[in-house]
Formats: structure tokens, sequence, C-alpha cells
């Protein structure tokens, strides 16, 4: 295992969890963290010690029977109730010191209760609180809490003894479980009602019927032209107390089949992560590539599909440029001339030695003694820009409905930025899986590589502030001091995967809405520190505008249709011609 994928507070947890097993190197299903993000020493030792007497084996399937069930999360806490009465009791004859570490875990949960506000007591589950409160309560010898005659029998039930071997108790906490009529072993998960259409009826209640874009953790590639539904796995949103740890090595197998290789070897990739990764990105990934999805290097039969269907896609770009090709070159022609006449009016003048000019008095004695006749002075324009651009296309499945038009406009400004001696990039972003994934289409050093660009297509999440981050370490590699990032954005970051608890969210939150959006901001306030100029083209909502305007500042353009994408961007860059020039 790579342990540079944990930040330094999970490689602390990471420990303990190893110490108490008395095994090392095993990705542990659960760690244990308070809600600032420390370790929890004491549940992390319980960790460990469910793995030291039980194994892998038995936690994983009792976890894994309630999974995607509705009420996960509950189940899962009330089950390391049983666990942690269990392994306390077999581990403590060999590690006295337990009791008091126990001891000092019930006197913290309670003082914890009186830093909690309003919002955050009604986003506890009831049950496990009443559950966890009459634990901690009988550990340091206090009454417990008013129950209900069913609430007591629950109680009861979690006292699994450590006589137990891993069988027994599986099998008493589910029994538990049963009796309480919480759980009897069939998962149920939410389920809403959803009508399906195809072909004319689909495209006819679009019409009349409102739609939305799903997004999911499984890469769905859909066309524009087509009507369509994605779907996918829930999002498993467990509590800050116990975490899952994801199947790292599926995800990162997952991810390089559908986007290809990593531009990074695993440890720079690493070693990025560790420095990218933190603060409100805490436990995501980054996957920066240039490659596109092979079909043939598919390593599962879902993968090979998507993958043949992001080729389908890039083909559908390429008609449909091809369909209005005069119109495109015409519009390529007018925005190189619209930026090479603002680069020829803001050009500064420079001098350079001659044959003839002004005489360059220090210059004057080469003449005689050299023979040199490059002694004279003379002016010339410089039309070199001195900045290059990276542009930033969103790739999330908000960008499903347009995918032909983006790809498209991406092509006529990356040329046209070529044809004036710009130097330019073109990036597409999405999430998935917890991975923030930057795939470059074209590249600064790629003379021919436009029609990479028409690889372009959208799915998944977009998680703004950590691409934001990432393209700001891709600087880097720019050619030039100056640079422009502009971004097609449509102002409404969001994410699968977390903002995991911090100070300003004691149970973390989703990555979306305001929490998104400051992050967000916050990172283009980053970028714009470094002496990056960040600017933004926005096409979105109107209840986005707010957002798109903290986010971006003055530094946005909005357009109504993505055929006016090459356009604004056009006049975002002469704008930037002239700030260089002054």
């Amino acid at each position: 295992m790579l342990t540079q994928h944990y930040s330094a507070q999970q490689r602390r947890a990471l420990n303990q969890i190893w110490t108490a097993a008395g095994q090392y190197g095993f990705d542990p299903l659960f760690m244990a963290l308070r809600s600032d993000g420390t370790p929890d020493i004491y549940m992390n030792c319980i960790v460990g010690c469910v793995r030291k007497w039980y194994g892998a084996d038995m936690p994983r399937a009792l976890f894994g029977a309630w999974a995607e069930d509705r009420r996960q999360a509950m189940l899962d806490d009330l089950a390391w109730l049983a666990l942690e009465n269990a392994v306390f009791q077999r581990e403590l004859p060999e590690r006295p010191i337990l009791a008091e570490a126990r001891r000092a875990h019930a006197e913290d949960f309670f003082a914890g209760e009186y830093q909690l506000s309003r919002q955050e007591w009604m986003a506890k589950n009831q049950l496990v609180y009443t559950m966890q409160a009459a634990r901690w309560k009988s550990v340091l010898g206090q009454r417990p809490p008013v129950m209900t005659p069913w609430e007591r029998n629950l109680s009861d039930a979690l006292r699994c003894g450590g006589e137990l071997d891993g069988a027994a108790l599986a099998g008493a906490i589910r029994n538990a479980f049963a009796q309480s009529g919480l759980f009897d072993g069939t998962a149920r998960s939410k389920t809403a009602l959803h009508l399906h259409f195809d072909g004319k009826w689909a495209s006819a209640m679009t019409k009349f019927l409102p739609t939305e874009i799903v997004h999911t953790d499984m890469l769905t590639v859909g066309h524009s032209s087509a009507a369509g539904a994605g779907g996918g796995p829930k999002l498993d949103v467990r509590r800050a107390k116990l975490r899952l740890n994801e199947n790292a090595e599926t995800d990162r197998q997952y991810i390089e089949s559908c986007f290809g290789r990593s531009l990074y070897p695993p440890e720079e990739l690493a070693a990025a992560e560790q420095q990218l990764c933190t603060g409100s990105h805490l436990g995501c990934h980054l996957w920066f590539t240039a490659g596109a999805p092979d079909p043939e290097h598919a390593r599962s039969g879902d993968s090979r599909r998507l993958t043949e269907e992001a080729t389908v896609q890039a083909r559908r770009n390429r008609e449909a440029f091809n369909r209005d090709s005069s119109l495109h070159q015409n519009a390529i022609l007018r925005l190189t001339e619209q930026i090479r006449s603002c680069i020829q009016v803001h050009s500064q003048t420079e001098t350079e030695t001659a044959r003839s000019g002004r005489l360059d008095s220090p210059r004057a004695w080469r003449a005689a003694v050299l023979e040199d006749r490059q002694v004279f002075l003379r002016d010339i324009s410089a039309h070199r820009p001195g900045f290059s651009v990276d542009l930033l296309l969103d790739a999330s499945s908000s960008r499903l409905h347009c995918q032909e038009a983006i790809a498209a406009q991406g092509y006529i400004l990356a040329e046209s930025l070529q044809r004036c001696s710009i130097p330019v990039r073109v990036t597409s972003f999405c999430s998935l899986r917890g991975y923030t994934v930057l795939r470059v289409l074209e590249g600064f050093a790629d003379k021919n590589g436009s029609e990479k660009i028409f690889n372009y297509f959208a799915s998944g999440w977009n998680r703004d502030g950590l691409a934001l981050r990432a393209a700001g370490d891709l600087l880097r590699s720019a050619p030039e001091e100056r640079h422009l990032l502009l971004l097609l954005t449509d102002a409404s970051p969001n994410d699968s995967h977390r903002i995991p608890p911090d100070g300003k969210h004691p149970f973390g939150c989703d990555y979306g809405d305001r929490a998104a959006v400051e992050d967000t901001a916050r990172e283009v306030r980053s970028l714009r520190r470094k002496s990056a100029r960040v600017a933004a083209v926005f096409m979105g909502e109107d209840m986005s505008v707010p957002s798109a305007e903290e986010i971006y500042g003055k530094n946005l353009a909005r357009i109504r249709s993505m055929d006016q994408l090459a356009g604004a961007a056009g006049a975002l860059i002469r704008r930037e011609i002239q700030d260089l020039s002054d």
C-alpha cells in the first residue's frame, strides 16, 4: 500500500490501528477521526483489536451485509458499539491500560456535547446517540439515560461479550438488529419513481417535463444528440467518526481504464496528492493524463463499453465540426485577426543592433578594431505576446447536452491562439470516485494538436476547487512567466466526495452549494496571489450568477449559448493583452 495517499492525521490513525492489531501494511476498513480531523486513539485501538481477534473477513462481511441500506450509517455506528464491548473484554487482560483509555473516551464524549450547535445536534441520529450515551454513562458509573423498554433491550443486546468467537459475535449483532426491527438481512435503499422513455417519446417528454443531469461515480458518456438517462451507485455518505476506507487500487485502475495512463509516475503523483489534496480536499485523489480511453486496454466490461462510447462521442464532435466547417473556419479567421490586431496595437518598441540607424556610441570602437559594422541601433515593433493561455473546460455531466459545441469552440479558440503565436494548452476536468481528473487535450508542445480537442467528452462531477489547485500545479510547465487561466464553467461546483470535518463543519458536509463556492473562490484568490491571471466564461442558470461573480469577480464573461464561447474568450484574451501592455 502507498501511505502517501493518506494525510498526516490519517497516517497517525493508521499507525494506531496497526499497533493495536499487531499487524502492519493492511488497509483498515474504518478509521476513527474526531470532528476536527484528529485521530481518536481509543476507537482506533478498538478497530485494530477487531482485526487482531476476529481477522479481516468477519467485519468486512458484517458491514457489507447492510451496505447501500438507507440506514447504513446508523447500523455501522450501532455495530461498532457491540464490537467495542466484545474486544474490550478480550483485550483488557493483555492491555490493562485500555480501561483508562476507555474512561477518557467516555469523558470526551460528554465533554463534546456542550460544543455542538443546534444544527449539529439536529444532524445526529437520536437512536445512535442514546445508545452511545447509555454505553459511556455505564463506563463512567453514572445512571443511564431515560430509555424506552425497546431502547433498553437494544442497549443490552449490544453489550456483546468477549467470550464470543467471530461467527457468534457477528450473529449476535445481526440478531440484535433483527429483534429490534432495524435490519432483517435485506438491504433496503431509498427508491424514487422513475419513468423511462425512449426514442420519440423521450424527445417529446423533455419538452414538457423538467429534466435533470444525474451525476454518478461511474463513468457514463452521454451523447448530446440523443436523449438518455444516467444511473449508478448511491453515494456512500458515512459519518465523520468512523469512515470507510475506499478501495484505492480498484478505483485507480478504473480511472486509468477510462481516461488513460497518468502523466506522472506513481511516486510523483503520490507526492502531488500529498501536497494538493489537503483541507477541503483531504482524502481526494488526482489524475493527470494526456491519454484517451482505449477500449482495447480496458480492464472490465463496463470500462470497455464506456471507452467505446467515448470514441463514439469523439467521432460525433468531429462530424459536427465538419458539417459547419466553413462557418467555423471563418470564426477562426475573425478571432485570429482580432487577437493579432490587438497585439500589434499594444506591442512595445524594442531596439536591436543594425548596420544603419542611430550610432551606438559605446559600440563605435568595434568598427575600427573589429571591423564590426553592427554599431548602429534601430527600433523594431515586438509582436511577441509574452504570455501563455491555459483553457480549462468543465467536463462534468452538466455539459452532456453541448459536448459537440464545446469541442468546436475549444478548437476555434486554440487554433486562433496558435496562429497568433500564443502558447495554449487545453485541458478538460471532471471528478469521479474521489478522483479529480485533468485531461490534457492539447499541450503547449503540440504543434498540430488541436485535433485532439475533439476527444472531449463529459461525465461525472466537477470539484472546481481541487481542479483549480491542480491546474495551478500545471502552470509550472508553462513556457511564459505571465499566464492566463481561462475556464469554461457553470459556477456550480459539485462532487460526491464530502468535505471532511473541520472547524467550520464539525461533521463534514457535501461538496456543493455555499461550501463548494467558497472553496472555489479561495482557490481563485490563491492563484491570483501567485501572479496567475484567472478569468472565466460563464454559461449557467441565472441563480448561479452571484456565485460566478463571487468566485471570479470582474474577470468574468457570460454567454447564453455555447457558440459564443470563442468570442467571449477572445474578448478576455484581448483584455489580458491590454493589461500586459500597461
